[in-house]
Formats: structure tokens, sequence, C-alpha cells
């Protein structure tokens, strides 16, 4: 997953939430997410927890959508993650910590 300060939701493809037992396509709750070429609409569901290096965060709000395949990632860690914790990245020395509040 690529680190991406400037999204709102963490996002993951459609396989592993149907891998981690979840629907998306019943949700009721889409958003619109911009992409390369569009706008689309996508399913937001919440994860029960979603565990990152040595920290947890329950209750997620999580964007589902498949990033396309030439992008190298396969999802983001958003601020629906990241806002529940302080963040140090060091990028010369190519450190990232994240630690409880």
């Amino acid at each position: 997953m690529a680190l991406d300060t400037g999204a709102t939701y963490t996002m993951i493809p459609w396989d592993v939430a149907e891998r981690l037992g979840y629907r998306p396509g019943t949700s009721a709750t889409r958003v619109a997410i911009t992409t390369a070429s569009t706008i689309e609409k996508a399913p937001l569901i919440t994860i029960e927890r979603v565990r990152v290096l040595d920290v947890e965060a329950q209750k997620v709000m999580v964007v589902v959508h498949d990033l396309p395949s030439k992008s190298r990632v396969d999802g983001l860690l958003g601020l629906s993650f990241l806002s529940n914790f302080n963040i140090h990245l060091l990028l010369r020395d190519g450190l990232l910590e994240i630690c409880e509040r």
C-alpha cells in the first residue's frame, strides 16, 4: 500500500475486501473518487480493524476500488487510518514511524 496523506479514506482492492468477508457490492454508501481519467463512485465500508507495522485502528472507513495494475500498489493508506496516530516520516532516512497518540 502507498501512504497517501491526501486521501480521505484508506483504499483496498475488491478481492481483498471479499477475502476478508466483506461484501462491498451491497454497501449503500458510495463515494466519488477521482481517477486518472474520470470520477467514479466506489463503495465505502467499515473494516473492523486495520493493522500496519505494530499499530492497529478499529472501525476504519475504507473505499473499495481496484487501482490500475501499472500503479504498482494495491491500495492507499489514507487519513481514515492515519488520523488515529502520530506519524513521523523521515524521507532522507527512509523511515516511517506510526505511534499511538
